[in-house]
Parts: structure tokens; C-alpha cells; sequence
């Protein structure tokens, strides 16, 4: 019996078109179970990226991570099969997706697709001459917020924020805790995942393709705001997952959320303490009380695992007074407590 991981993978080597795909398949299972990317750039050669790096393959999937002459590379023909693939062979079916950039397909897997831009109005309306598309493998890790929710469990009326660099496995942890909120170990709470780029539940044609709990509902397609807004007013959550919280606006909105008595379960691209407390969405946020820790997370060379907890009110005491020095104009810093 295969390994999960690579038969993920193989599915969404599917999507390739038949020349490509026959290559992919002949990779061996030690690079399959942990690549995440399989690039196509027109007329260049096919990439596969993962923990080991990036590699080249020939036509008949003997990789290299040296280009040499004997390197599949991409025609027209295998970018417009594999559009074609991802499509499910109705473009128009996905043309909003599309115009944003992704298509998400069976098995969660997510094809980023990128050309020229067709603008209407300032609008995007259609994508053409699609020169890459970037096949990100689905990856579920079921376990990997245990250590988290042992942490959380004695006051889940707490929210959390999840920080860490790109390609932490900031969306793995946040996946596995709507999970374990939704199902018998966290009581069944009613969870209300947020899905704007259909990464965390990963859901085709309304099926979520990741285990993402018994009592869970997902909102895709909308934008984070406006998500927030719909789950208050017709899902009654007690929980509310968010990936990537950037705005003032997503802020407001989760301000809203806070005040209703919903936890909130979010990530945040932020390294350390430093650079957090920089970001003045997130300090907002912090400050507000509602929060009881944020967990840091180890970079890419350690994806998912926590580096540290801090509590939310350490966090503020320890930049309470201090945290002026550098501060632009009252307010860049909402912690600031100088200037606030």
C-alpha cells in the first residue's frame, strides 16, 4: 500500500497532462512523500521543490539538481493541457478563480496560474497566454496542533495567534486545530473556517478535500471582512479560523467577532517579537485582551513545530514604556503606550 504522501502526490502529478506526468511518476517515493511545488514554465524546464530543495527531471523522471541538456521542459501544448486539466475542461466554470490567480482541484491540491491579464474597467476578467502554473501538493498532517491544544485547552474562550516566517506551517497548524476544535477532542465546537484561498479545507465542488472535523462549516471566496461578517450572521461560530490577518479592515471585523464571545484562531507572517509588535493590525488586536498567548513557530527547516509561547500579557508588559523609541507618530505602534 502506497504512502499518503506519495499517492498526494501522484494526484496531483495528474493534473500535469499525460508527457509530464509519466516522468512524474517515475520520481522515487523518498522524493515524492515531501515534495510540496511542481512548476511548469513555458519553454522552461519542470521544477519539483520540496524539503530537499529543487530539482530537475528528465523524460523519464531521473532527477538532477543540476540543469543538464536532457531536462523536460515545457511546451505551449503541456501549459494548455494542464490549464485545460486543472479546469476540469470548463475554463468558465473557474474564471473567477482564475482571475485571482489559483484553481483549486480534487485532493485539495492548488494550481497557481499566471499569464496575461484581460482588464475590463480596471478589472481582471480574464487570464490568456498562461505562460506558468504552480501544482502545490496538498499536505494534511494530522497531530501536528496536539502540543497547541494541550496548551489552549483549559480556556478555549481565549483566542490565539499563530505567528511565524513563510513556510513555517502557519495554515498546517491552523488546518489541524479546526480539526481537533470541530471533532470529539475539542468538544465538537461549531468552527467556522475561512478559507479565502482555499488552502486550509481545500474544498471542491463544496467537499472538503482535508479532515477538517465533524462540526465545521467553510467560507470561500470571500474576502476576509466579509467572510467574518457572514459566519456571525448565519453560523452562529464559537470558533473562527483565519489565515494571514493583514488588514485594519479584517481588524474591524474581527473586533466585531471578539465582542460577540467568538475565539478566534489566527496567523500572522511575523518571525519574532520584533517584528510583530510592528505590525499595527496585529498589535491592535493583541491589545484588546481577547487574546490569551501567541505561538511561534520554527522556520521552513522546521515546518509546524513550536518554537515558543508567549502570553498575550507578558507580551504587552514587556513592551510597555519601551517600546517608544523608533515610534512613528503615535500610533504606528498601537503597544506604544507613550503615545497612546
Amino acid at each position: 500500500m502506497k504512502d499518503e504522501n506519495v499517492r498526494r502526490f501522484e494526484s496531483a502529478a495528474g493534473y500535469t497532462g499525460v508527457r509530464i506526468r509519466e516522468a512524474l511518476v517515475n520520481l522515487p517515493d523518498s522524493i515524492k512523500a515531501v515534495a510540496s511545488e511542481i512548476r511548469l514554465r513555458c519553454g522552461r524546464p519542470v521544477m519539483v521543490s520540496g524539503m530537499f530543495g529543487d530539482i530537475f527531471l528528465s523524460e523519464k523522471g531521473i532527477e538532477s539538481y543540476i540543469l543538464t541538456d536532457n531536462a523536460l521542459k515545457v511546451s505551449i501544448n503541456d501549459i494548455e493541457e494542464c490549464f485545460r486539466t486543472v479546469c476540469g475542461y470548463s475554463v468558465h466554470t473557474h474564471q473567477n478563480s482564475i482571475c485571482s490567480g489559483y484553481v483549486t482541484v480534487s485532493g485539495g491540491h492548488r494550481a497557481g496560474i499566471v499569464g496575461t491579464a484581460v482588464n475590463i474597467g480596471g478589472d481582471i476578467s480574464a487570464i490568456r497566454e498562461i505562460s506558468s502554473i504552480n501544482i502545490r501538493v496538498a499536505r494534511q498532517f494530522k497531530g501536528i496542533a496536539d502540543e497547541l491544544f494541550e496548551h489552549i485547552k483549559g480556556d478555549l474562550s481565549k483566542s490565539v495567534l499563530i505567528a511565524g516566517p513563510p513556510s513555517s506551517g502557519k495554515t498546517t497548524v491552523l488546518r489541524d486545530l479546526a480539526r481537533i476544535l470541530s471533532s470529539e477532542q475539542g468538544g465538537y465546537s461549531k468552527t467556522v473556517i475561512i478559507d479565502e484561498r482555499e488552502e486550509i479545507a481545500a474544498c471542491c465542488d463544496g467537499v472538503p478535500q482535508n479532515d477538517i472535523g465533524i462540526s465545521s462549516d467553510v467560507i470561500s471566496g470571500y474576502s476576509k471582512g466579509a467572510a467574518v461578517a457572514t459566519a456571525l450572521r448565519s453560523m452562529s461560530p464559537q470558533n473562527i479560523i483565519l489565515d494571514e490577518i493583514v488588514s485594519d479592515d479584517e481588524v474591524a471585523a474581527i473586533e466585531i467577532g471578539l465582542n460577540a464571545g467568538v475565539s478566534f484562531y489566527l496567523s500572522v507572517h511575523a518571525t519574532d517579537e520584533n517584528e510583530l509588535i510592528r505590525k499595527k493590525a496585529v498589535t491592535r488586536l493583541i491589545n484588546s485582551g481577547a487574546f490569551s498567548c501567541v505561538v511561534f513557530l520554527h522556520g521552513k527547516d522546521n515546518p509546524s513545530k513550536i518554537a515558543k509561547i508567549i502570553s498575550a500579557g507578558d507580551l504587552v508588559d514587556s513592551y510597555d514604556g519601551n517600546i517608544h523609541s523608533g515610534c512613528f507618530g503615535c500610533g504606528d505602534r498601537v503597544l506604544c503606550r507613550v503615545c497612546n
